[in-house]
């Protein structure tokens, strides 16, 4: 009977080892196959959010904008004002306004790029689609430019035909700058001194006096900003009469306010 038992015993025990390593083995199958199934998530999260960011196309495009037409070769036309060249992406791209939409149109056509901010102008452009480059290269829809052409001077352009200088600008030796962003903020200053209401910039604008402005880097309330500090040039030099902050992360522009001490949003 001793023998028995203990010969009882030892079945069980090999019995629970056994379920024991079936249980273990199960168990890392299961946790690979929830690995697999999660880093599929995640590839596949990562190729959407690819696609969405390479282009950007406006909803305003994917119905017909009010006033728009088509021409005989079924393409759109339409009048809109012109906000900027967007050339750092996979592809040249033109960002235009209708109202209160934005439009993104793909950009082969236009290579004179002597458009200027707030100019009024005829688009033509079609739809297609563009190649998103990555490991399937898909395809998604898209606007294409065919054609724009100025209707009216906006007015970037009139400062330029008025005020008829260049402006002034430096930046700390410790900064590194590309000419492509040197670019991109003057065109920013320029565009913000046509809306300006900064009593001795328009004074100055006016009476078409030097002006010049500094760039530099800062942190505010724990944000990082490019600030711009404008100024005229007077017989005494220059004193700085407006600063500009620009947000390093979404490019968004701020007025300081120096009697507030704070961040005004600009346009």
């Amino acid at each position: 009977m001793i023998a028995l038992y203990f010969r009882f015993r030892l079945d069980m025990s090999g019995l629970f080892i056994k379920a024991h390593q079936i249980s273990c083995r199960m168990k890392r199958r299961i946790d690979a196959f929830l690995m697999i199934a999660v880093c599929g998530l995640l590839a596949c999260n990562a190729k959407t959010a690819q696609k969405q960011d390479l282009v950007k196309v406006s909803p305003a495009l994917q119905k017909p904008l009010a006033g728009q037409k088509r021409n005989n070769r079924g393409e759109h036309i339409d009048r809109m004002t012109f906000v900027e060249y967007l050339d750092d992406g996979d592809y040249f791209q033109i960002l235009a306004k209708k109202g209160d939409s934005t439009i993104v149109l793909i950009n082969e056509a236009d290579t004179t790029r002597n458009l200027n901010r707030g100019d009024k102008i005829q688009v033509t452009w079609k739809d297609g689609t563009v190649t998103v480059p990555g490991d399937q290269e898909a395809e998604m829809p898209a606007s294409l430019l065919v054609s724009v052409k100025k209707t009216a001077d906006g007015p970037v352009t009139a400062f330029r035909n008025n005020y008829g200088k260049k402006i002034k600008y430096t930046w700390s030796a410790e900064e590194e700058f590309t000419s492509s962003y040197l670019d991109k903020v003057y065109r920013l200053t320029e565009y913000y001194l046509t809306q300006t209401k900064n009593p001795l910039l328009r004074a100055a604008i006016k009476k078409r006096e030097e002006l010049t402005y500094s760039i530099e880097s800062a942190e505010r309330n724990g944000e990082r900003y490019r600030v711009i500090g404008i100024s005229p040039i007077g017989p005494n030099g220059s004193n700085i009469v407006q600063w500009l902050y620009v947000e390093e992360e979404k490019g968004r522009v701020y007025e300081y306010d120096l009697p507030g001490d704070k961040l005004v949003a600009f346009d």
